[in-house]
């Protein structure tokens, strides 16, 4: 090896290393995630809570309201719901809420990427309305205020709504 080589090993070598100590040392934010179901109001909720530094913030993602749920419905949906989104938070794998309607039931599923429905074989159904509720409207309305568009949706123009899963005010991330 002539000393060109040398340098050029005796030089990366140390540097790959410490980018791979970096990269497996890196603190996980999965952990950082907790999704909990609120049933201590009348309307249970989905909360996010993100913690950082030892601060914590919640983030209402989904009301179970009344109008589209029985009490004990409301309240079996949001436990669901709950440890369902805390499997995929904790998996970093779906990152949109949307609607669909499968066997005629309007349903609100998690999906990967825009573009697909609830019948996609990745989809993951959260929970389902009555036959002759809007999905996508029941799903705006229900929606944190982090979590809502600034229109709701139009069903004249739009089949199929994607909200994103994490606020749009991503607190502190």
């Amino acid at each position: 090896m002539n000393k060109w080589q040398s340098w050029l090993t005796m030089g990366t070598v140390p540097i790959f290393t410490l980018g791979a100590i970096a990269a497996l040392s890196q603190p996980s934010t999965a952990s950082d995630v907790q999704v909990t179901c609120k049933t201590d109001a009348s309307t249970p909720k989905v909360i996010i809570t993100l913690a950082k530094a030892g601060t914590a913030k919640d983030y209402p993602i989904l009301n179970f309201l009344p109008e589209y749920f029985s009490a004990a419905d409301a309240v079996q949906s949001c436990q669901n719901t709950a440890k369902s989104l805390q499997v995929l938070y904790d998996n970093d794998s779906y990152k949109y809420l949307t609607t669909d309607k499968l066997n005629d039931q309007p349903v609100v599923c998690a999906v990967e990427r825009r573009g697909i429905g609830c019948n996609h074989y990745s989809a993951q159904v959260l929970f389902s309305f009555k036959p002759t509720d809007n999905p996508s409207q029941a799903l705006y309305k229900m929606l944190g205020r982090d979590f809502k568009q600034a229109q709701p949706p139009d069903a004249r123009t739009i089949s199929r709504t994607y909200t994103n899963t994490k606020p749009f005010r991503w607190w502190p991330f």
